[in-house]
Parts: structure tokens; C-alpha cells; sequence
């Protein structure tokens, strides 16, 4: 059965450089990392290197919390992430990992972004993208 609960995170990726430099530097230890040529689970080998810190929980229903949960963890942190994005050649990007329910009687979810998300994109100079799958919880109990 596919998850129904929606999640973000933060990423910084790059052709090639040491994700605990990122941890260091910033102090936050990240849910994922993975170095460049890695056995990937979907690919052989990953083409690139990349850190990312997840958000603290799951939502069905308010992205923007998600967004919110993510940037809170890295508040402070915009002179250090812009610091190691020129040292290391990276970019950065806040994923939406969201899952709709197409039950007929499930809310949908909704997004938007407060000033305070989109001062740290700007500062940061994070990019946004958003994954979207359907699932249908009809019948499942």
C-alpha cells in the first residue's frame, strides 16, 4: 500500500564533496546523505552527491507545514548553507513529497507559502519542486 502522509525536505547536492563537511558546519545531523557512484535505490549508481534534513513529521493535509517544519530546523543557518553552496559548487532545493487521496470523500490538500518560507528561499536561493502521487484510500481499512 502506498504512504498517505506527505512529507518535504532540504537538499544540498553537488557534483562531488563530503556530506558530514555540511553536518559539521552546520551542526544538524541529516536524514539522508549519499556520496556520488553510491548504489542508489532505484539507479545502480548515483550521479551525484547530496545531504538532506527531512521534516519532523508527516501531514496529509497542510503542506506548508511541512515547508515550515523543514526551514524552522535550519533557521540561522542561511549565512553557513550560502557559505558551503560556494565552497562545494552546490545548489539547494525544498522537495514536497505529496500524496493525494482521489477517494471521493477525502479533503484534498492545500499549499502556500508564509513571507518568512519565502525569505529563506530567496536568501538561500533554494529552488522548490514538488512530487505528486495518487493513491486512492477507497476500501482500505
Amino acid at each position: 500500500m502506498i504512504a498517505d502522509k506527505s512529507y518535504a525536505y532540504f537538499a544540498l547536492m553537488g557534483d562531488d564533496f563530503d556530506p558530514s563537511e555540511i553536518t559539521k558546519v552546520l551542526g544538524i545531523e541529516p536524514t539522508d546523505s549519499w556520496s556520488k557512484g553510491d548504489t542508489g535505490k532505484h539507479i545502480q549508481r548515483l550521479k551525484y552527491t547530496c545531504w538532506e534534513l527531512r521534516s519532523s513529521r508527516d501531514e496529509s493535509l497542510n503542506m506548508n507545514s511541512l515547508i515550515k517544519d523543514v526551514i524552522d530546523q535550519l533557521k540561522g543557518k542561511e549565512c553557513q548553507i550560502n557559505q558551503l553552496k560556494v565552497k562545494f559548487g552546490l545548489t539547494s532545493v525544498i522537495r514536497l513529497v505529496m500524496y493525494i487521496d482521489t477517494h471521493e470523500e477525502s479533503s484534498t490538500p492545500f499549499l502556500g507559502h508564509e513571507m518568512e518560507e519565502i525569505s529563506f528561499l530567496y536568501e538561500t536561493e533554494t529552488s522548490t519542486d514538488v512530487d505528486i502521487y495518487r493513491y486512492n484510500s477507497a476500501g482500505n481499512t
